[in-house]
């Protein structure tokens, strides 16, 4: 009788579960892969652009953090200028991340300057 009691509670809790609010693809799993290995990070990189241009498509919100991720494996690839737009967009997409991506935006073109003064 109590097996019953617990496995009916349990299935009843189970129903209530929400779906997400926002659709992250397999970003954690990817995430989780490139750490482990970072060969795959490029992947992950693939993936991400991938999922992104599918939401976009879709007309669907693409999830917080998604764009800055992206952003930071171009940098981590050496491109910065695909780094600084990324940042832009999550800015512009979730503006309570406007300060965040304003610092970094800033540093990336102040290390594009120096680059560019150190190059004359």
């Amino acid at each position: 009788m109590r097996f019953l009691l617990i496995l009916s509670s349990v299935v009843a809790l189970g129903g209530c579960a929400t779906p997400s609010l926002y659709d992250w693809g397999n970003y954690e799993k990817g995430l989780y892969e490139g750490y482990k290995d970072p060969t795959k990070i490029e992947a992950l990189r693939l993936e991400l652009e991938a999922h992104i241009a599918e939401m976009e498509k879709s007309g669907k919100k693409v999830a917080p953090g998604l764009f800055a991720e992206l952003g930071t494996l171009y940098l981590q690839s050496g491109s910065s200028d695909k780094a600084i737009a990324m940042y832009s967009r999550e800015q512009d997409t979730w503006p309570e991340s406007k300060g965040l991506m304003t610092a970094m935006i800033k540093n990336l073109e102040r290390r594009q300057q120096v680059r560019e003064e150190v190059a004359k």
